[in-house]
């Protein structure tokens, strides 16, 4: 049997997010992401054994994307003001042109209070967002605590949450850059 391929793998996991986002958890099949990927029947399920292990892979590659979207957005030297400018620049492009992913996230949110192997999966992901909240905030001179970093990850969330499910508010810009701040300018001013 060929070894798997990484262009083909992260290409199933590219329409396992878009599955996700259009139909739902429920509609997260192996199937299905087989349909969207245009490929075989069957290739999803050698790539993924699990519906488990395409989660995880969901997961982890929105978590790659979103640290790259940020490390893209961070001009250095990096100083509070442009810290929160690309927060709010990435976390609005996110709602705007990409909102396939955030989609798929709180589908997996949603689908965790079933299943908590998927919790569990997600809570090792905020983990990791948090620290790359706390890492960038470091990089600029504020020593922003993990519970603050949490704070700010999840009002992001219900932020986003807010936007993709209503669409209110239409522009989160300024709802994300309100909560950035609040959470930033303590340790700024201190």
């Amino acid at each position: 049997m060929p070894r798997p391929n990484p262009q083909r793998r992260e290409h199933l996991v590219a329409a396992a997010i878009a599955v996700l986002a259009e139909k739902g958890s429920r509609g997260l099949t192996h199937r299905a992401v087989d349909a969207a990927a245009g490929v075989p029947d069957g290739t999803a399920s050698r790539y993924f054994r699990t519906r488990d292990a395409l989660m995880d892979a969901i997961i982890q590659r929105i978590g790659r994307r979103l640290s790259e979207r940020v490390d893209a957005h961070v001009v250095r030297p990096l100083d509070p003001a442009r810290l929160e400018e690309a927060l709010v620049k990435v976390l609005t492009l996110m709602v705007a042109d990409e909102r396939g992913e955030p989609l798929a996230l709180f589908e997996l949110h949603l689908e965790s209070t079933r299943n908590s192997a998927l919790r569990s999966m997600l809570a090792d992901a905020l983990r990791e967002r948090c620290d790359l909240i706390v890492r960038q905030c470091r990089a600029a001179g504020i020593a922003l605590t993990e519970q603050d970093a949490m704070l700010l990850e999840t009002s992001v969330l219900g932020i986003l949450f807010t936007a993709l499910t209503t669409g209110v508010p239409d522009d989160p810009g300024p709802a994300i850059r309100a909560v950035a701040r609040t959470v930033l300018d303590r340790y700024v001013r201190a």
